[in-house]
């Protein structure tokens, strides 16, 4: 494969390492200067924990200790990272040398490194699952069980109608159990003695599925001779604990390597993570910790046993009290205190002192209760765009903090991006990213090209692979009907797959089409190569991909992302997406060599959590961040806002693995064997610190100002996080009547549009003058050369030159009769293409056809047929599809029935005519022509909808009229000499009733029928066209721009 990283990492800065700029306390100097005996460092957040362990490390550094004797040991890869650059960096400038492997790392590199020193070179090589490849094991697993009937199940969680192992949400609960379990080091046979002793009716199901786990994961896959062993993420730290207490030599070769570790955020391990430390550690240790602020319970980490923990080391060692805040202005300060002092228990609210001098640049803070989520996201939008107008505060000092990605998090996206701020968000589950999903898309086409749907074509055509647009997309579509063959009854959607699938298509402005189809064409062509990999299918797709312009699509993004802004924001985001997908890839194929493309994509499709994958990634540019707390452990900004304080939203006091009671398993071995309700008290209190913490860090990272929302309606009510600071800001109760109105957004467009309005106003002279400073400065929406309604009508032309004929179709003319505003928006791109209704109907007409054309056909073969071709027709799946497949398998035997009824002569079925009518060029297609007893000739035309219009209504129909004058024209001369009409009938297969619903036409009065063709005719072929209200303007599809509806009139006079 070439190298796909490389093009991605050209620019890369890398990110800038900034010394304290404070002076150090004397807590702080104490134990920068400590060595020899464990010293344990608490301190609230922004006390300099973190800065202590940095300042210790190269401390030893400089005084000529090997920096390879030192480890740190952090909570997450990323801050693993972090550590790791700035102590490098900074020794490196200080006093070069060399390290011989990463000085920072997490306890999981660690005991993953442990594992991989094997005393028998024979023994396997541990290879560790990601968290994906996790949650898809235990799912597949679930669903193994429910097809092969498994017993062991307990019974409420395998009803045969519903079973609760089918969800989500059991897997995800049957995860936890499983890691709770795994980091107190219980074994599944322990787990179902746990069960059976203290009443916990799952458990032991829940031990015996463990079991079975774990015998999957100890199949050895074999490749090219070298054995792996699987290692479960929840496994790994304990197997590493039992491999040095198994091993004595390498636990002390291990101790001899590492004389000194420090941990930073030990509050947030958990406790086979802390087996393992006690394990290593010899004199030197340096633990930083603050209960109150770990946020990692829900992964392990055990705060509430911290104390207990610590005092192995202070048997020896001493603690040293950090006071001193060296990070939040005295206002921000005030309100973390206050939200500690009401942790349920005392020892959290650690006693410390403000150290930050006051400054301007600390702002009081800003509390705003607003009215809808969309109001909460604009409000955020204007402070930020306004402290970076006015004040100079970059993006990237500036950030929202969540509870959980969601709804606020959409909002909050699409407010920044109406405001022009850029923004990044959290990773996401790589194949849900709207930037890869493309890409595995097409991966998964190339793989099974017979599994490419219309659906499918639509997505890939209209992403930046394909680069078409919604109107394009509908011109293709019309375009490859219009080329059909006469014969052919291929729908809309049957032509697009077949286009995408043969690249044979000779119709105008179907590039997009070609794009995709020349990048499966080079995904396949991999695919024949010999040990082809995931990462070689989707570099082949990816390198090969162009814009609409011609140019690479990599380096477009690139060069949108280095431009910066809104846009170029995206664009890094995007291009961090791939490059989490190809470093994915990578890591699959090492691990398994001879597993195929197929394998890989599969598994990234199948995944429901995002993974933890380090890329190599620069300095970020400036951009605000939206962050869940957990995500901003550890960080700081300028300005911080925290967002989303509902009631039962944050704090979220449900009980997490209330089914299976993970939660109840860590209580219990807590707090010993006691009652079932006295557990969920414990559980209930731990929620609500766990909770409490959760706040209590988000308020914790902002240095000059704190922004505070909630939303309140009727529906939904401001937390008691947000009244707490509220109480404590303006020393009352928020009052219900009071919300926040959001202020004018700082843009130039809100301003123009602000200053256009004023004009009929007070201040009409001022606005019109700052509104030619504008024009002349460049704002184009200034200028009123620009501006919707003031000048001129382009042209007042008719659409079609006087005289010229004028294409009508038999169906346009019923349209065009309704609602001309309704035609000419809808013909020219005002609808989006075929929807499921429309394909059936097609689908059905098609059918129809063929049985007329082959009467050895049955109804049975034409349901068959159906079937086979449903995927084809409708894109859902589930009830939905099974509903819409029932309905059209009874239209097929309704027409069935009346085909077999009919008394007439077919004499032609999907027949063209084309005749000439005044102005008219009457053109279509009959469903069915008959020819009556007495010779004259008869049009059918198939419904599909489900309601059958009336009796009256179906006598004036235009598009039957249409019908009727081509056979008095002699438009069917070619098939029947007959030129007298016997009539319509139109024939409704969708209708409830049990047979086909008929509504018939009598012989039309042809001099007035002409008549009105002529006018339509003329009305088609003009410049105006009016909009009429009727009964279907309710469903109309262009409604939003017609302007006698309230939601399409012009807001111009």
């Amino acid at each position: 494969m070439n190298s796909a990283p490389g093009s991605f990492i050209t620019g890369l800065v890398r990110r800038t390492i900034v010394p304290p700029q404070y002076e150090f306390s004397p807590e702080q100097q104490e134990a920068i200067a400590h060595r020899g005996t464990p010293l344990i460092v608490r301190g609230a957040p922004g006390t300099g924990k973190t800065t202590v362990l940095i300042e210790s490390a190269l401390a030893r550094i400089a005084e000529g200790q090997d920096p390879n004797s030192i480890l740190i040991l952090t909570y997450g890869r990323e801050r693993a990272a972090e550590l790791r650059d700035e102590i490098a960096l900074r020794a490196a400038a200080g006093s070069p040398g060399i390290m011989n492997e990463p000085i920072a790392r997490t306890f999981h590199s660690l005991a993953f490194s442990i594992l991989k020193m094997r005393e028998n070179p024979d023994e396997p090589e541990p290879i560790l699952m990601s968290g994906p490849e996790q949650d898809m094991i235990i799912r597949e697993l679930l669903q193994g069980d429910i097809e092969n009937g498994a017993t062991y199940w307990h019974a409420d969680l395998n009803d045969p109608k519903a079973p609760a192992i089918a969800t989500r949400g059991f897997a995800r609960e049957l995860r936890d159990l499983i890691l709770r379990a795994a980091e107190r080091d219980i074994s599944p046979k322990e787990l179902a003695k746990l069960g059976a002793e203290q009443d916990e009716k799952y458990w032991q199901s829940c031990a015996h599925f463990w079991e079975q786990y774990l015998e999957i994961l100890s199949i050895q896959e074999i490749s090219a001779g070298d054995a792996k062993r699987k290692v479960d993420p929840s496994q790994i730290v304990i197997e590493a604990y039992y491999h040095l207490q198994n091993n004595s030599e390498l636990a002390d070769q291990l101790r001899m390597r590492f004389t000194t570790i420090m941990v930073d955020e030990f509050q947030e391990s958990d406790p086979a993570q802390r087996l393992l430390l006690r394990e290593l550690v010899g004199s030197d240790v340096l633990l930083c910790a603050d209960e109150a602020s770990a946020v990692g319970r829900f992964r392990g980490a055990d705060p509430d046993k911290l104390s207990d923990e610590l005092e192995f080391y202070l048997a020896k060692g001493k603690e040293i009290t950090l006071l001193d805040n060296f990070r939040s202005s005295r206002e921000i300060f005030s309100i973390a205190t206050s939200l500690a002092s009401q942790f349920s228990n005392e020892k959290y609210a650690r006693a410390q002192r403000c150290a930050v001098e006051v400054s301007e640049a600390h702002k009081p803070p800003l509390i705003a209760c607003l009215r809808t989520q969309s109001e909460e996201a604009h409000f955020i939008a204007y402070q930020f765009r306004r402290a970076h107008l006015i004040e100079g505060v970059p993006w990237s000092q500036m950030a929202v903090i969540l509870r959980a990605p969601g709804a606020v998090a959409t909002a909050l996206r699409r407010a920044f991006g109406q405001a022009g701020i850029p923004v990044a968000t959290e990773m996401e589950v790589l194949s849900s990213n709207p930037a890869i999903a493309p890409l595995i898309l097409m991966a998964k086409v190339a793989l099974h090209e017979e599994s490419l749907t219309a659906q499918m074509c639509e997505t890939l055509v209209l992403s930046e692979f394909g680069g078409a647009d919604a109107v394009s997309l509908r011109r293709i579509r019309r375009a490859l009907l219009m080329s059909r063959e006469e014969g052919n009854l291929h729908t809309g959607a049957q032509l697009l797959i077949e286009a995408v699938k043969s690249g044979d298509v000779a119709i105008e402005g179907a590039d997009s089409l070609l794009r995709i189809h020349d990048l499966l064409a080079r995904a396949r062509k991999v695919l024949r190569r010999k040990n082809a990999q995931g990462e070689d299918l989707l570099w082949e797709i990816w390198s090969n991909a162009v814009t609409s312009d011609g140019e690479k699509l990599s380096e477009s993004w690139r060069r949108q992302a280095l431009r910066g802004g809104a846009r170029g924001a995206v664009a890094d985001r995007d291009l961090d997406a791939i490059m989490q997908l190809f470093e994915s890839a990578r890591r699959f194929a090492d691990r398994f060599p001879y597993s195929g493309p197929e394998s890989f994509i599969r598994q990234i499709t199948q995944e429901n959590i995002a993974g933890d994958v380090i890329t190599a990634k620069g300095q970020r540019p400036d951009v605000v961040e939206i962050v869940t707390v957990h995500s901003a452990k550890g960080r700081e900004w300028e300005m911080v806002a925290i967002a989303g304080l509902q009631e039962g939203t944050w704090p979220n006091l449900r009980q997490r693995g209330s089914l299976l009671g993970s939660e109840r398993l860590v209580e219990r071995l807590r707090h010993g064997i006691v009652e079932h309700a006295q557990l969920d008290v414990f559980a209930a209190n731990g929620l609500a610190n766990d909770e409490r913490r959760l706040i209590y860090v988000a308020a914790t990272r902002a240095k000059s100002q704190l922004i505070v929302t909630s939303i309140r309606r009727e529906d939904e009510e401001p937390s008691i996080y947000f009244e707490e600071v509220v109480e404590f800001v303006l020393g009352e109760k928020s009052r219900g009547e009071l919300l926040t109105e959001v202020p004018r957004p700082l843009t130039t467009n809100a301003l123009v549009a602000t200053l256009r309005n004023e004009l009929a106003g007070e201040r009409a002279e001022l606005s019109a003058a700052l509104l030619a400073r504008l024009a002349i400065e460049g704002v184009a929406v200034a200028d009123t050369d620009n501006w919707y309604g003031v000048l001129p009508i382009s042209s007042d032309a008719p659409i079609v030159a006087p005289g010229a004929l004028v294409l009508v179709s038999p169906s346009s003319s019923e349209s065009f009769s309704e609602c001309g505003l309704k035609w000419f928006l809808e013909r020219n791109g005002g609808t989006d293409g075929d929807s499921t209704a429309q394909v059936l109907g097609s689908a059905i007409h098609a059918f129809a056809a063929m049985m007329e054309q082959d009467s050895s056909l049955s109804e049975e073969s034409l349901i068959e047929k159906l079937k086979s071709s449903w995927n084809l027709i409708d894109p859902n799946s589930g009830w939905v599809r099974n509903k819409q497949l029932t309905r059209a398998i009874e239209m097929i035997r309704k027409f069935v029935k009346y085909h077999q009824s009919s008394q007439n002569t077919i004499v032609g079925v999907e027949k063209k005519f084309e005749v000439v009518v005044g102005r008219a060029r009457i053109s279509g297609n009959v469903d069915r022509l008959e020819v009556t007893a007495d010779g004259g000739l008869y049009v059918i035309d198939f419904k599909t909808g489900g309601t059958a219009t009336s009796i009256p209504d179906a006598a004036e129909n235009k598009q039957m009229q249409a019908y009727q004058l081509g056979i008095i024209e002699g438009g069917f001369s070619y098939l029947h000499p007959s030129t007298t009409s016997a009539g319509a009938e139109l024939v409704f297969l969708g209708t409830s009733s049990k047979d086909a619903t008929k509504r018939s036409q009598p012989p039309v009065d042809v001099e007035s029928v002409r008549k009105e063709i002529n006018e339509i005719a003329e009305g088609m072929g003009s410049g105006t066209f009016f909009a009429t209200i009727n009964k279907l303007c309710t469903h109309c599809a262009v409604r939003s721009s017609c302007p006698i509806q309230s939601d399409g009139q012009t807001v111009i006079g």
